[in-house]
């Protein structure tokens, strides 16, 4: 009893505020940029969290790479995380498109229809486009996001809940929660869909063992299409 005493007061608790620290600071730093209405203000936010966290990680002298941050060595291991990254877009899409999209409408949860406002800024100019699809979706939101959420959220709540099979699952309940949570501008909706989109997501990661790289590709491809068709359908969410 005594030593159960010791784990939670010396390692849980420094987890649970070590996350909350990190987290703080995302939220912040977005709702300081949303103030002055910053381009991309949700990666500026991402990445200042992703700062702190690495500062927290070198205290324990802990890198990116051991949490799977780590790019293909060789083209056999190029086309297999290539293969794993697609793999990953098409569970999502597919999970998305036939489940949970048509859940949600059953239910009667849509986006707020000014969802796509925050995007008119590039509506109708295609270099700006492209940067903002650049900058802030590839290395903003996919790179920043799968670093925050799968790299450090998920493997600190497993170390926090518990490195089986039960707690894993937990864990990843967790993340997409938080996950989902960051998205409410976008309504009930909105905040379910990110939601399992992280728990997909981060169960891929674990069947995959923990590579960071296959699923950055995946959510860069995901946010793509996803924007792309929004700029050609001249900002009308369909």
């Amino acid at each position: 009893m005594e030593h159960k005493k010791t784990y939670i007061k010396s390692f849980d608790i420094k987890i649970i505020k070590e996350i909350i620290i990190v987290f703080t600071t995302v939220l912040s730093i977005k709702h300081l940029m949303d103030y002055f209405n910053v381009i991309g203000a949700g990666s500026i936010a991402i990445w200042c969290g992703v700062i702190i966290a690495t500062l927290f990680m070198k205290q324990k002298k802990l890198k990116w790479k051991e949490l799977g941050l780590q790019l293909p060595v060789g083209l056999r291991e190029w086309i297999i995380n290539i293969l794993l990254a697609f793999m990953a877009v098409i569970i999502v899409f597919l999970i998305m498109g036939l489940i949970i999209k048509p859940l949600l409408e059953n239910f009667g949860f849509t986006n707020p229809t000014d969802v796509a406002d925050r995007f008119a800024f590039f509506m109708g100019k295609p270099i700006i486009f492209i940067g903002y699809l650049i900058v802030v979706v590839w290395f903003g939101a996919a790179l920043g996001e799968e670093l925050l959420f799968r790299g450090y959220l998920l493997n600190r709540l497993v170390d926090f809940t518990g490195n089986n099979n039960s707690r894993i699952i937990l864990a990843l309940i967790i993340h997409s929660t938080i996950f989902g949570s960051l998205h409410i501008y976008q309504g009930l909706a909105g905040v379910i869909a990110t939601g399992c989109i992280a728990l997909i997501l981060g169960s891929i990661y674990f069947i995959i063992k923990r590579k960071l790289f296959p699923l950055v590709i995946a959510h860069a491809i995901i946010n793509s299409i996803s924007l792309i068709a929004l700029y050609l359908n001249e900002g009308i969410i369909n």
